[in-house]
């Protein structure tokens, strides 16, 4: 799996940077996954919660393959946000969603394309903890059982359960432009009760709080608002990262 290869191979801890392509052009993608491999990524993630289409998908993916030369992950939001010309797609499932469109059926949809496309799936269990005096663009879309700050027992729970199905790695997202991250204690905890690969995102805006993240267990922390507001602050954070 391409977390564990990439783990082994470089013997430390991993950042991935999230590109949205309702935020930027494709250009302005290729050229921002270029300074971000610069700064020490590891991986480009693209997608989001947004409904950029098909067509402005695969110019972004094209752009940023060619303009970082890393590995590229897809991170669809629904079924429409899938295109062959990535390497790999995060095949997740919201494990706290209330409705069984995220649980599933968005999955359903797009499996036959997937099987055919030969793109490399990686199984993923997706929680949401909420992070913020305002919901995420995540949480506004999703229905979901709220996970708090303080829901450290539920998330493990999650975590748990998504292990048993046999994903192959574990999610625990903020959101984008979180007011906080998710706090270490419940890294720590998935960590422990899971022993899978745990990647961490939203509301990491410093390389304190990105170390603190990975001491607690994060295998990859993720960035993406950084990236947008303030690429100048992202080498230091990935520095704060690969010392682990």
């Amino acid at each position: 799996m391409l977390i564990e290869d990439l783990r082994k191979r470089k013997g430390r801890a991993l950042h991935f940077t999230l590109l949205d392509p309702d935020r930027q052009t494709p250009e302005e993608a290729g050229r921002l996954a270029a300074a971000c491999r610069d700064s020490g990524t590891d991986a480009i993630m693209v997608g989001g919660s947004g409904r950029f289409g098909a067509a402005r998908l695969e110019r972004t993916v094209a752009a940023v393959k060619s303009g970082a030369g890393l590995p590229t992950i897809l991170f669809p939001g629904s079924a429409l946000d899938v295109t062959p010309a990535a390497d790999y797609i995060f095949f997740m499932s919201l494990l706290n969603a209330d409705h069984p469109r995220f649980l599933i059926r968005e999955q359903a949809k797009a499996a036959p394309g997937i099987a055919r496309s030969g793109l490399q799936a990686i199984s993923m269990g997706y929680i949401v903890v909420s992070m913020s005096r305002r919901k995420t663009s995540v949480e506004k879309r999703a229905a979901r059982d709220r996970i708090g700050k303080n829901g450290v027992d539920k998330a493990v729970a999650y975590a748990l359960a998504g292990r048993l199905l046999g994903m192959s790695c574990l999610y625990l997202e903020a959101g984008s432009g979180a007011d906080a991250s998710v706090p270490p204690g419940m890294v720590a905890a998935v960590k422990a009760r899971t022993g899978i690969p745990l990647l961490v995102g939203g509301g990491i805006r410093t390389p304190s709080r990105a170390g603190r993240l990975v001491a607690a267990g994060a295998d990859v922390i993720v960035t993406g608002t950084i990236v947008e507001r303030d690429l100048s602050r992202l080498r230091d954070i990935i520095l704060a990262i690969h010392k682990r």
